[in-house]
């Protein structure tokens, strides 16, 4: 065969394996679909409402499968794919009412969160809260992926599976949502800026996810624009895109380079001051993302001093070594007046290593204890024992046999029991190794009759 027509073939085979039309619902069918998910009244609207609650109780009481529960009963997606949907067919009157219906499912959502969170129910503010309020490029990506997960799966036949609740999921329109009522009911705006800032990143990229994966379906335009018009609606597109994604991409950079941070700090603070007669009591540090002021690490320590050379060559390793530019670092020593030791950081730091010498101590106490030697089987009181109805026995002896195959690895475990009889004695081995499978509680014996 040529070898062409041998490329040709495979290629045709691999796009046949990504193809979409196989299974794909007609037009009519996905444009009935999502002008039903857009409307947002009755049945759906009490839905919302419910996943609110439900949502925002899951963030007061930091229970994750809660939020779950409520991303998968929330009719968040509908509008949203509505937005997308209706831009890449030209539909502007679709597009108007899913804009409508977007809005007033926030202002819903707002104002349920709101009134939830006026409750006098949450104490502190949870750690599910706080993960709505920093969002980063990851989020983007997650948005983007999950949106085309969402709309292929509107444009399928059968729309019963499990990728519309995933794609519910992984986005997480909910949270940060309520994460915003949240900030409007404690007048805490930095929770708000933030968690909105999620949530507009979420709706958009969904939005432009199914706009790119009606372009991909080429479905028919159902209205028109003219090319100018055409022109300033990509160039609006993007400048958003561009303008909603710069502040996530900083922060993502900005996260990246406090984790890097507090990994070079953790590694510098646990290998650099590694001598026998000196140890770090207590450490800390202070961030400084600002580029042109200095971050602080300080170090306590305990023990023999080190001397000023000593510190300067740590403070020299510092950028090279540990990958820590720009860092001041301050040594307080046990001697010197302006520190001194924390007692409560020393006390600390003995009881860690109490605790973990006691774990030691119980792990050996539980090995040596299943490990059964001769003098744990009293095999004084046995033989004596086994005198009483085998007379004729003379002495016994009895330890724990370990065989090991050619790799050096365990294989089986026994008790060895070597006995000794008088002259012309006929004993009973069978019985005696009855006795004493009950006596010692063991199940392998073998007896040796010297």
């Amino acid at each position: 065969m040529d070898k062409g027509k041998v490329i040709e073939f495979l290629r045709q085979r691999v796009l046949n394996r990504f193809a979409l039309g196989d299974d794909a619902a007609t037009q009519a069918e996905v444009n009935a679909n999502i002008h039903k998910g857009i409307m947002i009244r009755g049945s759906n609207l009490w839905v919302l409402i419910f996943a609110i609650f439900i949502a925002s109780l899951g963030l007061n009481t930091n229970s994750t499968a809660v939020i779950i529960g409520a991303m998968l009963i929330s009719p968040l997606m509908g509008p949203i794919i509505g937005m997308g949907y209706s831009m890449g067919v030209y539909d502007f009157n679709l597009l108007k009412e899913s804009l409508r219906n977007f809005l007033f499912m926030v202002v819903v959502s707002l104002i349920t969160s709101a009134i939830f969170f006026t409750l006098p129910l949450i104490t502190t503010t949870q750690s599910e809260l706080l993960a709505r309020t920093q969002p980063t490029t990851y989020d983007i990506l997650i948005a983007l992926f999950g949106g085309l997960a969402g709309m292929v799966a509107q444009t399928r036949k059968e729309r019963s599976g499990t990728v519309i609740p995933g794609v519910a999921i992984a986005t997480a329109l909910m949270p940060p949502l309520c994460t915003v009522g949240y900030g409007l009911a404690t007048l805490q705006f930095r929770f708000m800026l933030g968690a909105l800032y999620l949530f507009t990143i979420n709706s958009i990229f969904i939005a432009l996810a199914s706009f790119i994966v009606t372009r991909v379906m080429k479905f028919k335009m159902i209205g028109e624009l003219e090319p100018y018009k055409l022109k300033k609606l990509k160039r609006a597109m993007v400048a958003i895109i561009i303008i909603v994604t710069l502040p996530s991409v900083l922060i993502a950079i900005s996260i990246i380079q406090r984790s890097s941070f507090e990994s070079n700090y953790n590694n510098f603070v646990g290998e650099a001051f590694k001598y026998d007669n000196t140890f770090v009591v207590e450490s800390s540090y202070e961030y400084n993302a600002n580029p042109r002021k200095q971050s602080v690490i300080e170090v306590r320590l305990y023990g023999e001093p080190l001397s000023e050379n000593v510190i300067n060559n740590i403070r020299a390793q510092m950028s090279s070594i540990y990958h820590l530019p720009k860092v001041d670092l301050v040594v307080r020593q046990s001697n010197q007046e302006d520190g001194g030791i924390a007692i409560t950081a020393l006390q600390s730091n003995y009881t860690e290593m109490l605790n973990e010498k006691n774990r030691q101590i119980s792990h050996l106490q539980e090995q040596l204890s299943s490990i059964r030697t001769a003098d744990t089987l009293a095999v004084s009181s046995m033989t004596r024992e086994l005198g009483i109805f085998v007379p004729d026995i003379s002495d016994m002896s009895m330890q724990r046999h370990i065989s090991y195959d050619i790799n050096g690895t365990a294989t089986d475990t026994a008790y060895i029991c070597i006995l000794s009889f008088q002259e012309g004695a006929e004993p009973d081995i069978d019985l005696i190794k009855h006795w004493l499978t009950n006596r010692t509680g063991a199940s392998n014996i073998q007896i040796l009759v010297k």
